[in-house]
């Protein structure tokens, strides 16, 4: 069983956490971009790098006759402009969300974008023969501890008087 890690907080990007994003996927995927300050970044980075590098290592193994290189898919973070580090968190499973005391999240509580977040994770390391090695990073559970929520359907609108026509 794959062991359980823990992100440092960072802001939640393009967040799917309540409801699945079925845009690619018809059955819907719960994913999120957790983008982290790269220094508190550099553990993860280290755990994904160690199991991509195991990886490696069995498939080498396995291909003993084999002289060509694995490929290596995209990695599962990557460093944006302002030099912070986006990780991509997905699952087919709902994740289970926490607010910043523990307490289970209201389901009424949409988590948006720029709420700033930390989630549990199991790294998990692949190879498909014709893309190549690589690492997904399955969320298990979030921690919010500064929630951002809203109604899209509501925004730009307040209350008017009706008698000014």
């Amino acid at each position: 069983m794959n062991k359980i890690y823990t992100t440092q907080f960072g802001e939640a990007n393009f967040p799917h956490l309540n409801k699945p994003d079925t845009q690619f996927n018809s059955q819907g995927i719960y994913q999120v971009k957790l983008l982290v300050k790269a220094v508190d970044a550099e553990g993860d980075i280290n755990i994904i790098n160690q199991i991509i590098d195991n990886e490696v290592s069995i498939q080498q193994n396995k291909r003993i006759d084999k002289k060509d290189s694995l490929l290596k898919v995209p990695l599962p973070f990557k460093s944006i402009e302002d030099g912070r580090i986006q990780f991509q968190f997905k699952s087919k499973f709902k994740p289970k969300l926490f607010d910043h005391n523990l307490d289970i999240l209201d389901d009424n509580k949409f988590i948006w974008g720029g709420s700033i977040i930390r989630v549990n994770y199991k790294p998990a390391s692949y190879y498909v023969p014709k893309t190549g090695v690589g690492c997904t990073l399955r969320f298990v559970s979030v921690q919010v501890k500064h929630l951002i929520e809203g109604n899209s359907a509501l925004q730009g609108f307040e209350p008017i008087e009706t008698n000014n026509f």
